[in-house]
């Protein structure tokens, strides 16, 4: 049973395992440039941990969960389109969190995360690491 589920869903255990990994990497930047530069400075704080995670999440999204082979530029091109979505989408609701709904900076990071992770997934898998024709 547990080897069934394994199965059917490993590419979804994949991108939540890189994916994890990712967001702790740059929500860890997120904490470090809130630090440094103040919680008035969030968006630009989350564009800095956005930018340098990227590559990283790339590399590993395309080496580990999707394992393509080839056109690395055209597939980092379309990562950076759906990441763009995503980077809309955290920063936007980030914004809603914590504006509307008074919650802390880090605090609705966290929020922002799960409701981005969902959008990311379904734009890599079906855009960015497309393998049909």
């Amino acid at each position: 049973m547990i080897k069934n589920f394994i199965s059917k869903y490993w590419l979804i255990i994949k991108f939540v395992a890189v994916g994890t990994c990712n967001t702790l990497i740059s929500f860890l930047l997120f904490t470090l440039f809130i630090k440094v530069s103040g919680e008035e400075n969030y968006q630009a704080s989350l564009f800095a941990s956005w930018f340098f995670s990227s590559f990283i999440s790339f590399v590993l999204q395309k080496t580990i969960v999707f394992q393509t082979k080839g056109n690395w530029l055209k597939e980092y091109v379309k990562c950076m389109i759906s990441w763009s979505v995503g980077y809309g989408i955290n920063a936007l609701s980030l914004e809603l969190i914590v504006q509307y709904f008074a919650f802390p900076v880090l605090i609705g990071q966290l929020i922002a995360i799960v409701l981005t992770t969902l959008c990311t997934f379904v734009l890599f898998k079906y855009f960015a690491f497309n393998r049909s024709k």
